[in-house]
């Protein structure tokens, strides 16, 4: 999720202040072969713009920003096709919840704990679900040090079920 100021960034665990992370490019491009260029992207979590949209867009994609709306009460934009975002991780539930009843294509950046769960694994085994797995972790701090894996968690995005980037 896009944030106003990085240098403000607390890793604290499950909680908002580790929700406020800029999605780096590296995470984006293994996702870049499995998306349609007809098809209308929605990164629900982002305000003006985000890494997300912008470079969804330098790649010739069509990207909306949801500029504030709250996606887990508003309705998404008429015209979208899939939702692409990097959710808060403290609400990744609500978030994976809310995908499947919109009954859209969607990919989430998740961490990779978050196939465990059993509310999670009740609406994988229910929705179905497909894995992009990145192939390194994903430097979300700028730190150097990434503390977990993260994965694309998608549904009817994939060609395969589980897709572990080279």
């Amino acid at each position: 999720m896009a944030s106003s100021n990085i240098n403000m960034l607390k890793i604290t665990g499950n909680n908002v202040y580790s929700d406020e992370c800029y999605t780096p490019i590296e995470a984006l491009i293994p996702l870049l072969p499995h998306l349609d260029k007809t098809l209308t992207y929605y990164d629900c979590t982002s305000n003006i713009s985000s890494n997300i949209v912008n470079f969804l867009i330098r790649n010739g994609f069509n990207c909306i920003a949801s500029k504030g709306k709250d996606f887990l009460k508003d309705d998404i934009p008429s015209g979208v096709d899939v939702v692409l975002t990097n959710p808060p991780y403290s609400k990744k539930d609500k978030f994976i919840q809310r995908c499947y009843d919109l009954k859209k294509p969607f990919a989430l950046l998740l961490p990779v704990s978050s196939i465990q769960g059993q509310k999670r694994g009740k609406l994988f085994d229910t929705y179905g679900l497909e894995l992009l797995v990145l192939n390194k972790r994903i430097d979300f701090t700028g730190k150097g040090s990434p503390h977990f894996g993260v994965a694309w968690f998608c549904n009817n995005l994939l060609p395969k079920k589980l897709i572990f980037v080279k």
